[in-house]
């Protein structure tokens, strides 16, 4: 019996689900059995199983990495979610244009430095997009990267978000970031304002 799951994104990221030559949606299909079906007129996504499905399970997982790269991630943290242990969250930024303008200016940090600071201190993946905050990673690294995160968004200053940050480091034993030296943030960090899912 074949199972069918459908989803809307953004159109502006239908070019990122599908990659360069079709390199990225045959991945996604390798790797979890399924088979894609992408409107770029609309942004739709039908997702089917195949005889090579590992387990049906594996529709959600690909509706997941799916919704994933609609809410802003690249395709390689998009495909994390392939692990049963990692998990996508996402935080709805609230209020005028305005207001959401700002509270992405401070979850971003001047440099990208905020958002670079809450990846390394608990080791979870951020997307900012539209007038949402989206979150890759394990049950623990989530918790921790949505309390900095709702520090920011309650007007707690910097200094306090990466004093907490410092402090989770320190129980990780993890080292110090070294944002001023990693050259390799360069995540998107705006695009299409609004997003369809179904």
């Amino acid at each position: 019996m074949t199972i069918e799951s459908n989803i809307r994104i953004p159109r502006s990221r239908i070019g990122v689900l599908i990659g360069k030559g079709g390199s990225t949606k045959k991945q996604l299909e390798t790797l979890t059995g399924v088979e894609l079906t992408i409107d770029s007129e609309d942004g739709s996504v039908i997702i089917r199983s195949t005889p090579n499905i590992p387990d049906p399970s594996y529709i959600w997982k690909t509706r997941e990495i799916i919704r994933a790269i609609a809410r802003g991630f690249n395709a390689d943290r998009a495909f994390l979610l392939i692990d049963d242990e990692i998990y996508l969250e996402t935080i709805e930024l609230e209020g005028t244009k305005n207001n959401i303008k700002r509270l992405k200016s401070r979850l971003i940090g001047e440099g990208g430095k905020a958002r670079k600071m809450i990846e390394i201190s608990t080791s979870a993946c951020i997307s900012i997009f539209g007038n949402q905050v989206s979150i890759i990673g394990e049950l623990n690294e989530i918790g921790n990267a949505k309390e900095a995160i709702t520090l920011l968004i309650n007007g707690s200053k910097h200094s306090t978000v990466f004093r907490f940050l410092e402090q989770l480091r320190f129980r990780s034993r993890m080292k110090p970031p070294k944002i001023w030296k990693d050259k390799s943030f360069d995540e998107e960090l705006t695009i299409s304002e609004t997003e369809e899912e179904e």
